[in-house]
């Protein structure tokens, strides 16, 4: 009895002591973090510059992070350029995993601040509040990823899209073919056309309706072929507006004025096409069964104005990414011809789950996502590895970088989908890395809502093209750079092969 109240005193007195030491070591500041130096409005942007930068022009973000990270450390402020917030990067995914399960409550993630005034100030009047998953924050974010949820993240999406979304995978699989022997084309236009694929695919998601965008010699002034150069546009105009010295928000500066006329032609597009499904609905009837509906119908039974927002969105948000996506696979199975034999057997076999080219999919995710870094804007103040994150920083997950590091995946930069179908106990089981190294869909309720649509346009994409062609890579790596998103420099040097 003494024993066990000695022991109880002895674990009082550690606790005190723990206690005391944890008061009185008070966090270090925000400022005293490792990072660029800051001059004032042009903050730390006199680091990227050519010649006298001392990070310099990077082609793409993943090369940055490499800088940053071995010149600071694992913790790296960049105090805000013009306008935008301060940013700290977090290196070890147990800090920002720290910082974003606790924001997941209310999750801050800042877009293009030229399409908030787009949308809240320009335009107003044509969006009546409802300003979607891009750019609402707070309950407006809430309230609408509330109502858009039961639409698209149903499993019975795959059954009902399956047979026509095979049909269009399966023209766009004879299209290369077709293309294959033109020339260079493909080596200079492949990211068209396949971006004309995800469009009509999305678009028949969506809308429940071809747009006839694979057509041959498609011309400037299609309404498909608009969308598409506006979802370009819009990337390019953005990243220059939002990323290098500008004065648009004193004044419309001329890239401001064509990034507006971008806007505005993409509602406009996107809202005949919504307006020509609508009337095609009312034509037909609400008589049919709740599952054969498209998204846009289920969603006009909720709230008109959520379901406009929302497939404009689709058909803005999801063709580049989807693109991008497939083109990365496709590439990696160029550059690893015993995985594109496995993957073509499972695509031929009879057996319905296919997880190895899924695996296919995901792996390449990892190597190269749509988006190389997550994001969240503060929301209060957080303590992460002894130094004071204020309210209102934009805290970045760096997760292309991280997911290439072989502390966290054996072999990282090999192309192995094995990884993510091994035992636990196999040492290159994906699973043996921390849960948010690897996110291209981004994390928790902000994570991305069409995920679930993506996946299944690019699986049955793979499924078809594997059947039917045969994939090579002549050449030196691809090569990616970032404008806002990754994009792979061209020219494309595949050889396509029908078997």
């Amino acid at each position: 009895m003494a024993n066990k109240w000695l022991r109880v005193k002895q674990l009082k007195c550690s606790f005190r002591i723990q206690f005391r030491r944890s008061c009185s070591s008070q966090p270090k500041s925000f400022k005293s973090i490792p990072g660029l130096s800051s001059i004032p409005v042009l903050g730390s942007l006199h680091h990227f510059l050519p010649v006298i930068g001392t990070i310099g022009i990077q082609k793409n973000f993943f090369n940055m992070l490499g800088v940053l990270h071995e010149k600071y450390g694992s913790i790296v402020k960049m105090e805000g350029i013009l306008a935008r917030a301060n940013m700290v990067i977090l290196y070890k995914p147990e800090h920002f995993d720290q910082v974003y399960r606790a924001e997941d409550t209310n999750p801050l993630r800042p877009g293009f601040d030229s399409l908030v005034y787009y949308r809240t100030v320009l335009r107003k009047s044509t969006y009546n509040g409802v300003y979607g998953l891009t750019t609402a924050q707070d309950e407006k974010w809430r309230h609408f990823r509330t109502k858009v949820n039961p639409a698209l993240l149903k499993p019975k999406l795959v059954k009902l899209y399956a047979p026509a979304l095979d049909e269009i995978a399966k023209e766009m699989v004879d299209r290369l073919i077709k293309l294959n022997g033109k020339g260079d084309y493909l080596q200079k236009n492949l990211d068209l056309e396949m971006t004309k694929w995800a469009l009509e695919s999305i678009a028949l998601v969506g809308l429940g309706n071809r747009l006839g965008c694979m057509e041959d010699n498609l011309k400037q002034d299609h309404p498909g072929r608009q969308l598409i150069q506006c979802a370009r546009d819009m990337m390019e105009l953005a990243y220059k507006l939002e990323f290098f010295p500008s004065l648009w928000q004193k004044y419309s500066t001329k890239n401001f004025k064509k990034l507006v006329k971008t806007y505005d032609l993409q509602w406009d597009v996107s809202k005949m096409y919504i307006d020509e499904a609508k009337r095609q609905i009312n034509e037909r009837g609400h008589d049919i069964p709740e599952e054969d509906k498209s998204i846009l119908e289920k969603l006009l039974s909720i709230d008109e104005n959520v379901a406009l927002m929302m497939a404009n969105e689709m058909l803005m948000a999801g063709i580049d990414t989807v693109a991008f996506s497939t083109t990365g696979v496709l590439y990696h199975l160029a550059i690893n011809p015993e995985v594109q034999k496995k993957a073509r057997e499972e695509a031929r076999s009879a057996e319905p789950q296919k997880r190895y080219i899924r695996a296919c999919i995901k792996e390449s995710l990892r190597i190269y996502p749509v988006i190389p870094a997550n994001l969240r804007r503060t929301g209060k103040d957080h303590i992460v590895a002894g130094y004071h994150i204020p309210k209102g920083i934009d805290v970045i997950a760096p997760n292309e970088f991280l997911s290439k590091l072989d502390k966290y995946y054996p072999r990282a930069k090999e192309f192995i989908p094995e990884r993510w179908l091994v035992e636990k106990t196999h040492p290159l089981y994906y699973g043996n890395a921390h849960p948010m190294i690897t996110l291209p869909f981004g994390f928790g309720i902000r994570s991305c809502i069409g995920r679930r649509i993506a996946e299944m346009e690019i699986e049955t994409f793979l499924r078809k093209f594997l059947d039917k062609v045969e994939v090579g890579w002549e050449g030196p790596p691809i090569e990616v750079e970032t404008k806002v998103m990754n994009l792979f420099v061209k020219p494309y040097r595949f050889k396509f092969k029908s078997i």
